[in-house]
């Protein structure tokens, strides 16, 4: 059986509740100065262990646990002391978990576990930073009744009167925690799956390791000693580490461009070398620097010269810098008061290389390759058809059709890749197979640059980077032969089109020689209509009717890590962009009352405060589900000061609108929902209609 579990831990007062499954039998043990459950806990975990039963948690491989642990490590002394001693323990305990430098040191290894540990949090890969994401946060998305925060400050010496609130907020977690194990299974059990069929333990990894993890054991199948090898009986990881990459020797030798910008795009990444992918790109000669800082001291406006350029402009712009304007990043130097300047950027931030050919701008960056039309309303007609051309399993197959690899991993790290890749496509979507060699596939190419993985080569990574984004624009400089064909977006791995219908046959054409060029191939899907507000936020209406929503109007399979707040406002959008709906009327009759609210938080080290007009400040929990109200207040973020200053930071969360904690369902007030909040929200979204 698997039981649902979460502990609390104060000076005086430890809390361990468990919840089996099926949500029947609750057990709840207390440690304090009034109570010592101490020994019906280790009896707890005792029997659990016997029964081969599970604990189940969220964080709890990273908190939980290790306090547990450490409890049981000393069973016999905790046995013969106070209920009070036990909860110093264990707050001493979780501190050190908290403070702990290595995540690694404060961690329990399997093999040692007293109890099979489930960790949610892991198989979310929550512990991802761009992913991170609390219990809290699942609440507000599982649309739960109530969304409860610690009740006490850490470090409190709590009353008894307090512990009893603990443990009905230790519960309460608990329970929360059971709701999101529900919504989890399915990727429990694939992980289930995959561990009885190749003897090794998947249980706690996120989707990417498994693919890594998988690749790792093909890898060392045929190459012995190619990932980790034994050394002193210590493992000791294999890599390929560089002092700097000339990115020169990663370009492919089939580029034949034609266009001046795309000739100096390659022309300008011949000349440069790194020293770390995430850094900085060495300075150009003096001259150059000089002369692109120049002209860009005549762009006062950087958009209105590429949305508005005359041709005059333009053309003189061109003639001097094919390779485009490359914008002035500000690199804050160890010298107080001064700033350095490197034109040419950092290689990880977006939008800072770019060229403009056709009126069409592409911009480079680690994350690919990204250039598209911005507020605009696209219908394919009679006369005119609308094409997304997408690279199949693009970095991949980069790796396998160029026989590019790590360098310690040997070219045989190619023919493992494509028997992954062709393997892959032998099992039905839908099966663990398919799954996990799909994340086999895809988790390789991020973890070339990481350097704690087998994978890590810079120069892998750079190679992959750099080609892709090069192949893309030899593609839509290609298409851009085509008579009467436009360019709509360049994204990462595909480019999509509108052209006259009669013009097909020359497309697919030039799309099937780029593909026997590169060595790639490409998947063709049509659109009836695309709303595009930019790159990275569009609705594309496919002629079978499937529609596609990205970023601000995608309301439906959004992941556990991302706001799912206000989706009224984007429902609405999407209506009235796709259907004419009238924005009001819909939001104004729209009967689900989740869909108005929406979350926030800040840091501990923060503050959240609703402001009324009447000078009454009330502090808010940290975490906080709140909706538009008539009749609100204020609701206000106060941070600490930045460096060198002395007042606190404030920011105003929907300034100039009155907004109302709802952290219990039941104080949500149909009555008093101000319906021009999301009204206004939604008209800033909308393209075209309102």
């Amino acid at each position: 059986m698997d039981w649902i579990y979460d502990i609390e831990t104060y000076p005086n007062c430890f809390t361990f509740t468990a919840l089996i499954e099926d949500g029947t039998i609750l057990k709840v043990f207390e440690c304090s100065t009034r109570k010592n459950d101490v020994a019906d806990l280790f009896d707890f975990l005792d029997k659990l262990r016997r029964s081969k039963d599970r604990l189940i948690g969220f964080n709890n491989v990273g908190f939980d646990y290790p306090v547990v642990h450490d409890l049981l490590s000393v069973r016999e002394k905790a046995l013969t002391v106070s209920g009070k001693a036990v909860a110093v323990r264990a707050y001493k305990k979780a501190q050190m978990v908290i403070g702990a430098d290595n995540v690694f040191q404060k961690l329990v290894k399997p093999s040692e576990e007293h109890v099979k540990q489930v960790d949610l949090f892991k198989i979310h890969h929550f512990d991802n930073k761009s992913r991170s994401t609390s219990l809290k946060m699942l609440e507000f998305n599982m649309r739960s009744d109530n969304i409860e925060d610690l009740p006490y400050p850490v470090g409190t010496e709590l009353t008894d009167e307090q512990i009893d609130v603990l443990i009905k907020y230790n519960i309460h977690d608990v329970k929360e925690t059971l709701k999101f194990y529900g919504h989890s299974l399915p990727m429990i059990r694939f992980r289930e799956e995959l561990s009885e069929r190749y003897g090794k333990d998947f249980i706690n990894f996120n989707d990417t390791k498994i693919g890594k993890e998988y690749f790792i054991m093909r890898l060392e199948e045929e190459m012995p000693g190619s990932c980790y090898k034994f050394v002193n009986n210590r493992r000791q990881i294999q890599q390929t580490k560089r002092d700097s990459i000339k990115i020169g020797e990663c370009l492919f030798d089939y580029y034949d461009f034609k266009e001046p910008a795309f000739l100096a795009i390659v022309d300008w990444f011949k000349q440069q070398e790194i020293e770390e992918t995430k850094g900085v790109f060495k300075d150009l000669p003096e001259d150059k620097l000089q002369s692109v800082g120049r002209y860009a001291q005549m762009l006062t406006k950087r958009q209105k010269f590429f949305r508005e350029p005359s041709e005059e402009v333009k053309q003189r712009f061109l003639e001097k810098h094919p390779a485009g304007w490359i914008e002035e990043v500000p690199l804050k130097t160890k010298k107080k008061g001064q700033t350095q300047y490197s034109y040419w950027g950092h290689w990880n931030v977006a939008e800072t290389l770019n060229v403009v050919v056709n009126d069409f701008r592409f911009d480079f960056g680690t994350g690919g390759i990204h250039g598209s039309l911005e507020n605009a309303d696209i219908h394919a007609d009679d006369e005119y058809c609308i094409v997304d051309a997408d690279v199949a399993s693009m970095y991949p197959n980069i790796a396998i059709a160029n026989r590019v690899y790590p360098e310690h991993l040997s070219e045989k790290f190619c023919d493992i890749y494509k028997d992954v890749y062709e393997q892959r496509k032998s099992y039905a979507k839908g099966t663990a197979e398919n799954a996990m060699l799909k994340l086999a596939l895809n988790g390789v190419y991020g973890d070339s640059n990481n350097k704690f993985s087998p994978f890590y080569d810079p120069k892998y990574t750079m190679t992959i980077t750099v080609n892709g984004q090069l192949s893309l624009c030899l593609l839509a400089e290609k298409l851009m032969t085509i008579e009467g064909l436009s360019l709509i977006q360049v994204n990462t791995d595909g480019v999509t089109v509108k052209m006259p219908r009669h013009k097909v046959s020359e497309y697919e054409t030039i799309c099937a020689a780029w593909q026997k060029q590169v060595g790639l191939e490409l998947e063709f899907a049509y659109y009836s209509r695309m709303v595009i507000r930019d790159v990275n936020n569009y609705i594309a209406v496919g002629v079978n009717g499937k529609i596609k929503r990205k970023g601000a109007y995608q309301y439906e399979d959004l992941g556990w890590h991302q706001d799912q707040g206000g989706l009224v406002i984007r429902k609405a959008a999407v209506e009235n962009i796709l259907n004419g709906t009238n924005i009001r009327e819909f939001i104004t009759g729209h009967t689900d009352k989740y869909d108005f609210m929406m979350r926030t938080k800040v840091p501990r080290s923060s503050k959240l405060v609703l402001e009324f007009a009447d000078g009454r400040i009330e502090q808010q929990q940290n975490i906080c589900r709140f909706y538009a109200c008539n009749a609100g207040a204020d609701l206000v973020k106060i941070m600490p000061p930045l460096k060198e200053e002395t007042e606190p930071r404030r920011i105003s969360i929907g300034s100039g609108w009155g907004m109302w904690v709802c952290n219990s369902v039941e104080d949500f007030d149909w009555k008093d929902l101000n319906y021009d909040y999301y009204i206004a929200e939604a008209e800033k979204l909308a393209i075209g209609n309102v």
